[in-house]
């Protein structure tokens, strides 16, 4: 029996349209077979559990996981509601990116590896830096070719705080988070006004992991008399097949709450409510 596309409430799907390119239900319903045929791809029970799970997931019965993209999708809408609720005044608020360097790891030690030591020492390092309002956001991965490690890094919504935010960026640029990449300046903070709320808050959301690589121009360029440094840039793509089954795994085995970064506020039922 065909299953039914899992449209949400016209509350969330109105907000849905709202958002710049944000995934119709036919389009996570794609999204969701196809990765059910990349975990058919191998024998381990974790991945036939996951192709299970994925598989049986229904409208009237969702599954719940992390790694279905439907379910993760109504996640999605409802943050991304309330907190555009409690960022009306986005003056108030930044957006901001953390990179988590020193803590990046090896592809054998995906699905062992568990991000609770490096949450808790975020939620330590914000009271520090005296962070009282909200921080919230969502906790992502990606594979970098040039290094062939995973690195750890968070999209947040945060106090426009400028001292918690310089005592902040003290911390990200310790020494072992700077010096891990030989002749590559690492970049561990990126803090911008929320000049697009709707795009910046849904972008802190998203759960899609992926690999970057990265080009390196060591040539030099004429600008006028000035000699100048060509930049180096990366690009995301989708994880390679083993590799995007055992992210399927991972996300799963975090679930939506731990991919979720709540400080000074909690989630009750679909709500946000401020501590």
């Amino acid at each position: 029996m065909k299953i039914p596309l899992a449209r949400l409430s016209d509350k969330n799907e109105a907000l849905a349209e709202a958002l710049p390119k944000f995934e119709t239900v036919e389009k996570v319903r794609a999204e969701k077979c196809f990765r059910e045929k990349s975990l058919q791809k191998y024998q381990g029970k974790v991945y036939r559990d996951l192709f299970k799970k994925l598989k049986e997931c229904h409208p009237l019965y969702p599954c719940g996981s992390a790694a279905c993209p439907e379910c993760f999708r109504k996640h999605r809408l409802e943050m991304i509601g309330e907190v555009l609720r409690l960022c009306k005044k986005s003056k108030k608020w930044r957006s901001i990116t953390l990179i988590f360097y020193q803590d990046a790891f090896c592809d054998n030690q995906l699905l062992k590896w568990q991000p609770d030591a490096l949450i808790a020492r975020l939620r330590r390092w914000l009271n520090e830096c005296g962070f009282s309002g909200m921080v919230i956001g969502g906790f992502e991965m990606d594979y970098h070719i040039d290094i062939k490690k995973w690195m750890p890094h968070f999209h947040l919504i945060i106090p426009n705080d400028k001292k918690a935010i310089k005592r902040l960026r003290i911390k990200m640029k310790n020494k072992n988070n700077m010096n891990t990449r030989g002749n590559v300046i690492n970049r561990p903070m990126l803090v911008s006004k929320l000049k697009a709320p709707l795009r910046q808050i849904s972008y802190r959301f998203k759960a899609i992991w992926g690999r970057i690589e990265s080009v390196q121009y060591a040539e030099g360029y004429l600008q006028g008399s000035n000699e100048r440094k060509r930049k180096r840039w990366t690009k995301k793509y989708r994880l390679l097949s083993k590799q995007y089954a055992d992210s399927l795994v991972k996300l799963d085995s975090i679930g939506a709450a731990g991919l979720t970064f709540m400080y000074k506020v909690r989630k009750y039922g679909d709500h946000l409510i401020l501590k």
